[in-house]
């Protein structure tokens, strides 16, 4: 029996434990091997078939070159080098990545793109909700492969998050909005594909949604494994 593709998955050193779970659920399901590494487990020589990264703690703003901002009061700089290290050759070994919330944040500044750093200072026309609960309503752009994949105009999801993106990254597109016009979603606009969600499909098993994602993921870390055994 083929051996199963492998996803390295990053948190925290503290937290995380939840996300990781429920994606290593998700992961399984479909029939991959997931790891868990953070800052005091991984090592550069790691292997891997795809890479996973979770949301969680805010990215420090040193890491974008930002300044301090008042919202900010927890970040994990160990975290963001590590994970920029693991998508650096994520990139250059042409791996799937899919990031969530924070993971997405990151993937945009890889790319060059920019943050914003708390999206409650400026004036929201539509109430941004803070759930685990799909209770926000996502509008899917025209002509992306996530539009493709999901094959609606509109989804409702969760909403965590206080940072988003400002600026997308090069190489990258918006590939969702929400009712106020905040990015949801950013992908790379070649194979392999890089996807980053703001919102959290693996708390949301059971939405139909979630799972055609992470099927997908699943699905493109099988062909990148089986290229890479040659």
């Amino acid at each position: 029996m083929a051996e199963k593709p492998l996803v390295i998955v990053t948190g925290s050193d503290r937290g995380s434990r939840s996300a990781w779970l429920f994606s290593r659920f998700l992961l399984q399901l479909f029939g991959l091997k997931a790891r868990f590494v953070h800052p005091s487990s991984w090592r550069k020589s790691l292997q891997m078939d795809a890479l996973l990264i979770l949301g969680g703690v805010d990215i420090d703003p040193k890491t974008y070159g930002g300044s301090r901002h008042h919202s900010v009061t927890k970040t994990d700089p160990k975290r963001d080098a590590m994970e920029l290290q693991l998508l650096q050759r994520a990139v250059e070994e042409r791996l799937p990545v899919l990031g969530i919330c924070r993971g997405m944040q990151l993937i945009n500044h890889f790319f060059g793109g920019t943050l914003y750093p708390h999206i409650y200072d400026f004036t929201l026309e539509v109430h941004h909700p803070h759930t685990p609960f799909p209770l926000k309503t996502v509008t899917l752009e025209p002509e992306t492969a996530l539009h493709e994949l999901l094959n609606q105009t509109t989804i409702r999801v969760n909403a965590l998050h206080h940072q988003a993106v400002e600026r997308v990254g090069e190489g990258l597109r918006k590939a969702a909005h929400d009712l106020n016009g905040i990015i949801q979603a950013v992908e790379s606009l070649e194979e392999p594909r890089i996807t980053g969600l703001q919102w959290h499909p693996e708390f949301m098993p059971y939405q139909w949604h979630s799972r055609t994602i992470f099927h997908a993921f699943a699905k493109a870390a099988r062909e990148s494994a089986k290229q890479r055994s040659g």
